[in-house]
């Protein structure tokens, strides 16, 4: 290694040398000299033509040496140049090819990536259609089945001493899904099979056909995450994780404000509901009576900030309204997503970082089809949550924006926010399906749940079991 650099540096400084001498000037010097020593030799010679032939081959030869000495300089001089470009070139090196190796694996990997969550995100918007176009079909048959029955109603006079006629000659079998009886009246002739008597049916509930079940099972002791993923279940999934989640914990809020007597100094007041009352509507999926309640003690809370004595009393009581007014529209946005959307306003007003209600009010923009006002504030949630104390919130948000980014084109940035999201609720486990055992008690809770709705409503409140109250 040092022989070859010793090599070089000769090299170098004999390129170098070389290139300083002023051959012009030399051969000029050397040229003179020798004229003039062959003048003052020959200046006794007659014969001059002789003198003039001989210096002019001199004088060829100096010329040619002449030609030959530039021809050498200008060899080394682009050999040096050449080597100053060959040192440039050295400097894409080995790691630089290495770098640019790994820089196009990890192209290939992220199009990958891309091709593999846009599949996924392809499989949930048809998923997502085939659950609009199930709830066309329901609407459909609903429509139908009501113009059959006004054809029906037309009918039935003309058809009623037929029916009487062959309701005599026949016998029903009653099938109990559950037990696997069969209960029969004996008749001797033709036996019939009324569809009513098939009493299972899994149908599509929509969130406001669970809310009993929602009540019941927190009677019952539940925590929100199981509650979440049956209802998930029942409802075949149509509604959103963060639909389902925020509606169990509104009926827990409110069962809670209930217990602990926020309605007492509204009883005095004229028409104003019982809680008991309230709750058994909202088990049959009315809210109504509920968010009368509310909006009332709502109405109360600001008129006591009106008149506070210190801006934290006052700070205090608008944080307050703002969590009623969250409780307030997960209620109403079970049937009136416009109601549901000026409460959840009315909740960021008085608390503007109250993450919830803009992860809400951006869910209900969505569903209301004002895209730009949703994109707007799922982003403000992005931007304002912070990951580890409102991950739901976040997760919500890149899922909603993952569809939208999607359908701009931009499926890469698209894909990392639905498999950030995906990965949270698969945390979650609230898409998981039930199993067996979890299925038939569920099943029986539906079963029962009506008819113990009076005493899960007293334990519930927390008073004694057989208080009276009536449900009008």
């Amino acid at each position: 290694m040092y022989f070859v650099n010793g090599l070089k540096m000769m090299y170098e400084q004999f390129i170098t040398k070389i290139s300083s001498i002023d051959f012009n000037s030399m051969i000029t010097k050397y040229a003179g000299m020798l004229s003039d020593f062959i003048n003052n030799y020959l200046s006794g010679v007659d014969n001059l033509r002789m003198i003039a032939t001989i210096l002019m081959i001199i004088a060829t030869i100096m010329f040619l040496f002449l030609v030959i000495i530039v021809f050498v300089k200008s060899f080394f001089s682009s050999l040096k140049s050449n080597k100053t470009s060959s040192s440039e070139d050295d400097i894409f090196d080995e790691e630089d090819a290495k770098e640019l190796d790994r820089i196009i694996e990890d192209q290939e990997k992220e199009i990958e990536l891309e091709k593999e969550l846009q599949k996924e995100l392809e499989m949930a918007q048809a998923g997502r259609e085939r659950s609009q176009k199930k709830e066309r079909k329901i609407k459909d048959n609903e429509e139908k089945k009501k113009k059959e029955k006004e054809e029906e109603k037309e009918k039935e006079e003309q058809k009623e001493d037929v029916v009487r006629q062959q309701k005599s000659r026949s016998r029903e079998i009653d099938l109990d899904w559950k037990k696997g009886n069969q209960q029969s009246q004996q008749n001797d002739d033709v036996i019939t099979l009324n569809p009513e008597n098939l009493s299972y049916h899994q149908t599509n509930l929509g969130l406001n056909e669970l809310t009993g079940l929602i009540i019941d099972m927190i009677a019952r002791g539940v925590d929100d995450l199981k509650i979440a993923q049956t209802i998930m279940y029942r409802n075949h999934y149509a509604s959103s994780e963060e639909d389902v989640l925020q509606l169990v914990e509104a009926i827990k809020e409110f069962v809670s404000i209930c217990r602990n007597g926020y309605f007492e100094d509204l009883k005095n007041q004229k028409d104003i509901p019982s809680e008991e009352q309230a709750l058994y509507h909202l088990s049959e999926g009315d809210p109504s009576l509920a968010l009368f309640m509310l909006e009332k003690l709502m109405d109360s809370n600001i008129d006591m900030a009106g008149t506070a004595s210190s801006e934290t009393k006052k700070e205090a009581l608008y944080g307050e309204i703002s969590t009623h007014a969250l409780v307030f529209g997960n209620l109403a946005a079970i049937n009136d997503i416009h109601l549901a959307t000026g409460s959840f306003e009315l909740a960021i007003e008085l608390e503007p970082h109250n993450i919830s209600a803009w992860s809400r009010l951006a869910d209900m923009y969505a569903k209301a089809e004002t895209s730009n006002k949703a994109i707007w504030a799922y982003q403000k949630i992005l931007d304002m949550a912070d990951e580890e104390i409102n991950p739901r919130e976040v997760a919500n948000a890149q899922k909603n924006l993952s569809q939208h980014l999607y359908a701009q084109g931009n499926s890469l940035q698209a894909a990392k926010l639905y498999n950030n999201s995906k990965q949270y609720y698969d945390s979650l486990g609230i898409n998981r399906r039930l199993d067996k055992q979890e299925l038939e008690i569920i099943s029986i809770i539906e079963n029962n749940h009506r008819d113990e709705i009076s005493f899960t409503i007293q334990k519930l409140l927390g008073r004694e079991a057989g208080t009276g109250f009536s449900f009008d």
